[in-house]
């Protein structure tokens, strides 16, 4: 009797050790293998590391979960065939059987007016290096832009009135040196206060535009490099119904094109 009671403890440990835990539980991948599992932080999973998903295919890699993931077919994807990319086509080294979903692969992939950046179609810049932009502009993140200096002053008006004033023509002076500084063209844009009708404030508006353009033209700006357009009441600067506002209305602005 008292060597059955040592033996009956030891069988029943023996038998627990024989079994190990019960899966997907482990504490080795020989307890996982026969699911064709890996044991990952206690747990059988299917992968640990990519080389084991080769079976799901070349791209095929282990994901955050531990499981076998192939590629979305998404650009910078992994890929065989074009049939495993979403949107361009799976570029590839020459031998290679893997290469990348790409749009494209080169410049001379992309259509016109294109450039190929990482494997996507943007936009050619308007200037570079090589492509610099036109006299009084600068190139900023490959966009021509004014350069920086001299800024065009707005010109004001009387009410109902479409006349340059006199302390007027000194602004104008400034503006004119400064439009031939930068040699651009420009747009006029006259404007109004709210009083009178919107017909009557867009008529106005453009005699306004209209006045600079012919004043700047006396001056010996070109013609052609300007052009006018009236906005009546419809771009304010203040909204209070008092003088002290609605001079700031009637006025023309000078904007670069």
């Amino acid at each position: 009797m008292k060597v059955l009671k040592f033996m009956f403890p030891a069988v029943v440990l023996l038998a627990w050790v024989a079994c190990g835990p019960k899966y997907p539980n482990c504490d080795k991948d020989e307890q996982c293998k026969e699911h064709g599992e890996f044991c990952v932080n206690k747990l059988c999973k299917q992968c640990k590391e990519n080389a084991h998903c080769s079976k799901q295919g070349p791209c095929a890699y282990c994901g955050p979960e531990n499981s076998c993931v192939k590629p979305q077919g998404n650009p910078g994807d992994c890929c065989v065939s074009d049939l495993d990319c979403k949107q361009g086509k799976c570029w590839k080294e020459a031998g290679q059987e893997k290469g990348r979903c790409a749009q494209c692969f080169a410049y001379a992939d992309c259509p016109q007016n294109m450039q190929c950046v990482q494997g996507s179609f943007i936009p050619k810049p308007e200037c570079d290096s090589e492509h610099p932009c036109p006299e009084g502009m600068i190139c900023e993140y490959g966009k021509c832009k004014p350069k920086p200096g001299c800024t065009l002053e707005p010109v004001y008006f009387d009410f109902d009135e479409y006349a340059i004033r006199a302390d007027m023509r000194d602004v104008l002076s400034r503006d004119y040196q400064c439009l031939k500084e930068r040699g651009q063209n420009i747009v006029i844009e006259g404007n109004c206060d709210e009083r009178g009708s919107d017909e009557y404030n867009l008529a106005l508006g453009q005699r306004r535009a209209d006045a600079v353009k012919k004043y700047l033209k006396n001056l010996g700006y070109s013609e052609k490099a300007m052009s006018t357009v009236s906005y009546g009441e419809e771009r304010p600067l203040c909204t209070e119904h008092s003088e002290d506002c609605w001079w700031k209305n009637r006025r023309a602005d000078l904007k670069w094109r």
